[in-house]
């Protein structure tokens, strides 16, 4: 049987459960008097819960959503995606998970704007060249792929990891193992 006893965390007392409209207030990491403007603030339970919450499943091929006050874990798929085809274009069937560009011959991927695919702020894709067939990145209309200068946006070989970081809207930086430029 679990504990029932109220444990006291400063001035805070454990509860069974918190609602939506509990509030919390966060002292800035400076140590400013609360007298300073923006020095406190105050969050709501939920919010700080789905924040945490969000950071523990990003990658674990789970999805958390946040609506009407109800938070909902749901199970992802798969832990990889296997993309096989000559052509793909990224999507929200690739977050979360390990892709897999599975090919014999070269193999072209598109990461489309904001305005086709409603990606998440801070999101990051990643897999590996999986297949003999080079893997090339192309950015969609208006989206921009920022890369080092002196690579280029093929895999430099089987088994290549990279990556994909949404750094703004419609901008991603790719990473990984390259070809020299």
């Amino acid at each position: 049987m679990a504990d029932e006893t109220a444990y006291s965390i400063g001035s805070m007392t454990e509860v069974t459960a918190l609602a939506d409209t509990d509030m919390f207030e966060i002292e800035r990491p400076d140590g400013a008097p609360p007298t300073t403007p923006n020095s406190w603030w105050r969050v709501s339970a939920a919010k700080i819960a789905a924040y945490v919450l969000g950071k523990v499943v990003q990658g674990s091929g789970m999805r958390l959503s946040l609506a009407g006050g109800q938070l909902t874990l749901e199970s992802g798929g798969a832990a990889s995606v296997e993309i096989t085809g000559s052509a793909a274009t990224l999507g929200l069937s690739n977050m979360n998970r390990f892709n897999r560009c599975n090919n014999a011959t070269a193999q072209t991927i598109t990461i489309p704007p904001q305005s086709s695919v409603a990606w998440p702020d801070d999101i990051q894709l990643e897999g590996a060249q999986w297949g003999a067939g080079a893997v090339t990145f192309v950015a969609g209309s208006g989206v921009t792929l920022r890369k080092r200068s002196n690579r280029t946006a093929t895999t430099d070989g089987q088994n290549a990891p990279w990556g994909l970081k949404r750094t703004g809207l419609n901008e991603w930086l790719l990473f990984g193992d390259f070809g020299s430029a």
